[in-house]
């Protein structure tokens, strides 16, 4: 009997180390844990509902995708195979990277682009929209993994109505500022559930939501998505993608004739713009818009251009088509005040910025009293005054 109890005590005592010895779990060992289960999976299908809210925006957009992902290690580009579907009222197309060939599928058109993943994709998954809408940490998981051990980032970790949220604060920048991005993992079926990025810029909100569901791992293999491919385009059109030519992506070359326009000048009553009116001066139009970057840094030397040379005839006008609507109008007034831009804001069309071929903003022209191009500039330079103040002094003598 005493040897029976000697033995359950000794269990008993056993027992209470091992629960004493028992690692406590925190939220940041569970996110560790479920980050882990994630990357052991080799595939994932899902439903992507996302909706974003730009900045000088009132109206929210929402978007539907869905997507299959089969990771392969040996893929140095995005990591595995993407087949990623999105239809809606826009568009109805479908980009399929199989390791050899990215291919866009266009439902409506019934019609398929093939490129060269090696080269440069222009439509691709790199620094567009539709790659940000794939960045659901599947593919990515060591690049947030990179992003709580950077020091630059402020993250932390808690347990939310049954959910782990993974918050993380970005550095403020030079515009845009109190950058947040909130990532929810449900630590019962190891998934990331939702992301949601929000930021300010000139007192504006931009947010962003991914809401993912109909999650499944490991269901799908790359012969599935070749199948797939097959069978839906199989009576479509196959063509490869030719690049436009380096002329398409260029400004109007000096020497072209400009295209008269109208606009309404940035000011209560609204007043006509009309180019033709200024056909016996030298005219600088800088293409611009109000959460442009690049646009607001070159702000200052556009204000030095103008104070120098509109004595002497010169007419500089910041062009704006972006924003034309009621609300970002009445933004670009006191955002006019702030950046003390002194020279006139002219706001147009869409068709305008076309005529001119503008591909990117900022774009400067300066034209010449016979109405050509004179001098074309596409983007920010910290010389731009020094660039102008060049041109200027050979045609103004």
């Amino acid at each position: 009997m005493r040897m029976k109890l000697k033995i359950i005590l000794v269990f008993v005592l056993t027992a209470m180390f091992l629960s004493c010895k028992k690692e406590k779990t925190t939220p940041e060992k569970e996110l560790n844990n479920v980050m882990s289960k994630i990357n052991n999976k080799t595939s994932i299908s899902y439903d992507l509902n996302y909706r974003i809210k730009y900045f000088e925006n009132l109206d929210t957009t929402n978007l539907y995708v869905k997507t299959i992902i089969i990771k392969e290690k040996s893929d140095s580009l995005f990591g595995g195979y993407i087949w990623y579907s999105r239809k809606d009222s826009i568009t109805d197309y479908i980009k399929y990277y199989d390791l050899n060939s990215f291919y866009i599928i266009n439902n409506n058109r019934k019609e398929v682009i093939q490129y060269n993943p090696k080269i440069p994709i222009p439509y691709g998954f790199t620094n567009n929209f539709d790659g940000k809408l794939l960045k659901t940490y599947f593919l990515q998981g060591s690049s947030l993994k990179k992003l709580i051990q950077d020091s630059i980032y402020k993250s932390k970790v808690i347990d939310e109505n049954g959910l782990l949220k993974l918050n993380i604060i970005y550095p403020d920048g030079d515009e845009v500022v109190n950058q947040v991005k909130e990532i929810f993992f449900d630590k019962t079926s190891n998934i990331v559930k939702q992301i949601i990025f929000k930021a300010e810029l000139d007192n504006l909100q931009e947010y962003n939501e991914w809401n993912i569901s109909n999650v499944n791992f490991d269901n799908y293999k790359a012969k599935d998505l070749e199948l797939k491919f097959q069978t839906i385009t199989k009576d479509y059109e196959f063509k490869d993608y030719q690049p436009p030519s380096k002329e398409a992506n260029l400004p109007l070359a000096k020497g072209q004739k400009v295209i008269d326009f109208k606009g309404q000048y940035l000011s209560k009553n609204k007043s006509e713009f009309d180019l033709a009116n200024f056909s016996n001066n030298i005219i600088i139009l800088d293409f611009w818009y109000r959460t442009c970057p690049p646009c607001i840094k070159s702000i200052p030397q556009l204000n030095n251009i103008y104070k120098k040379y509109e004595s002497k005839g010169v007419k500089l006008f910041g062009v704006n088509d972006i924003d034309t609507d009621s609300l970002s109008r009445a933004l670009l007034i006191p955002f006019r005040q702030k950046e003390k831009i002194n020279y006139p804001i002219v706001l147009t069309d869409k068709s305008i910025s076309e005529k001119y071929k503008i591909v990117g903003y900022p774009t400067l022209y300066i034209i010449n009293k016979d109405g050509e191009i004179e001098f074309s500039k596409l983007g920010y330079s910290e010389n731009l005054e020094k660039e102008v103040d060049s041109i200027l002094n050979k045609i103004l003598k």
